[in-house]
Formats: C-alpha cells, sequence, structure tokens
C-alpha cells in the first residue's frame, strides 16, 4: 500500500486524530485540522492571547499561518 492510500485509509477511521507534527508533509493541504484536529480554534485563540506578537512560530504550528513559509516575514 502506498503512503497515499495508508492516508487516506487511517484519515477514514480516524478523521479527527491529527497527527505526529514532526512528520506532517511540509505540503500539507488543510494542515490545521489535519494536525491539530478540532482543537485547532482553541489553541489558535491560547496562541493569541499568551503570543500576541507571534515570537513563538514553526511551520505548521499553530498561528503560522500568519508568517511566510520561511517564518522569517508576516503575510
Amino acid at each position: 500500500m502506498g503512503t497515499a492510500h495508508a492516508d487516506e485509509a487511517l484519515r477514514q477511521v480516524a478523521s479527527g486524530a491529527g497527527s505526529y507534527l514532526s512528520e506532517c508533509d511540509y505540503h500539507m493541504p488543510d494542515w490545521q485540522t489535519r494536525a491539530w484536529g478540532d482543537h485547532y480554534p482553541r489553541l489558535a485563540q491560547i496562541k493569541r492571547r499568551y503570543d500576541p506578537r507571534g515570537v513563538f512560530t514553526v511551520y505548521h504550528g499553530v498561528g503560522s499561518e500568519a508568517w511566510s513559509a520561511d517564518g522569517f516575514t508576516r503575510v
């Protein structure tokens, strides 16, 4: 079974399970939901409260959509 098929099979069985962030596909569409599940909106709210300037950011981390892919520039 190819990686894409395995990924889809697991998603069908456990659609809201999220993922292990360090092993996410760098180009994963809808990464907020696929990596963080239904928790993303609440995590984003917490992130805005405790890190309003976005000092702590990583690719595909909560709030990272506000930054360029290289993490150096706000979008």
